[in-house]
């Protein structure tokens, strides 16, 4: 495994970006470029060879492919494969870290993580499973909105980009650094919180996850405050909204459908509390962002 260190005291430079699907078997041809891509999976697998190294690409899986290595498909993709594609440049000389030498990046971090933004670089793992999934495809249809609509204010993508780029470096950092602050309570937390946000789409109460945990309702309640600055019910909702916002700007599906898998039976209520925490309507945040460019070649 590689990482890219790059600083991001100015944005990255978002050189094109869109998404591509096929409806029929398709395999990534044979290429060279002279910058970056950074791929997410979205439906099927690609199958990817560069150099002499195969990364298969699912859904949710990312994927960074370097400058001047040889890129083919190494494999035919099943019809309805789907992935966002970014070409970017970094402003300097390419910094790319062994797996060895980002261990030792790690280890210095250590005792900064409670100092929050201290540091300017991020990392970028060449591959990664993206957990908080719903969050970067919200942030990636903005990329794609904002990428083809021809904004007059020149770093509009760049920043936007940026942003992505953030979120997965802090996705590959979580999974690296081991906080010495933590203690044996917030590793409970920590499995309460993920636990809440897999089964959030479900009918799920206070009591519920209280019962779940064997804590009593104001206990579980000041236990989120102090880890989310939520109470338990405004997190389940986040986790829903989030949801909404993820399937509304990136499928067809319909506002009551969409209501649906995000965990609310009552379309009118889920509208009002999406208007509340958004500031805009369901259909105002689909138009909001629905210009992209797509390809299948």
């Amino acid at each position: 495994m590689t990482y890219l260190k790059v600083n991001v005291d100015a944005p990255i430079q978002l050189i094109s970006a869109g998404e591509f699907v096929s409806e029929v078997p398709w395999k990534h041809m044979s290429r060279s470029i002279e910058n970056f891509e950074l791929i997410l999976g979205v439906q099927e697998t690609v199958y990817i060879r560069e150099e002499e190294e195969d990364f298969e690409v699912g859904e949710g899986d990312i994927l960074l492919l370097y400058p001047g290595c040889t890129h083919r498909g190494y494999r035919e993709s099943l019809p309805g494969v789907k992935f966002y594609w970014f070409h970017f440049d970094v402003p300097a000389t390419p910094n790319v870290l062994s797996s060895e030498e980002m261990k030792q990046e790690t280890s210095a971090m250590d005792g900064l993580v409670q100092r929050h933004g201290v540091i300017r670089d991020i990392y970028l793992p060449q591959s990664v499973q993206a957990d908080n999934g719903d969050r970067i495809h919200i942030i990636v249809n903005q990329i794609l909105h904002v990428a083809n609509s021809h904004y007059l204010t020149y770093h509009s993508a760049n920043y936007l980009f940026t942003s992505l780029l953030i979120e997965i470096s802090e996705l590959a950092l979580s999974r690296l650094i081991s906080n010495p602050v933590h203690s044996q309570g917030n590793v409970s937390m920590n499995k309460i919180i993920e636990w809440t946000r897999i089964h959030a789409g479900e009918p799920l109460t206070v009591t519920d996850l209280a019962q779940k945990f064997n804590y009593n309702k104001d206990y579980i309640s000041r236990l989120f405050m102090q880890n989310t600055g939520m109470r338990p019910l405004e997190f389940i909702h986040s986790i829903r909204i989030n949801k909404a916002k993820e399937l509304i700007s990136r499928t067809d599906m319909s506002i009551k459908q969409v209501a649906e898998e995000a965990g609310y039976t009552d379309e009118k209520y889920f509208m009002r509390l999406f208007k509340k925490r958004v500031h805009m309507t369901p259909s105002q945040y689909r138009n909001a962002y629905h210009k992209t460019f797509m390809n299948n070649v």
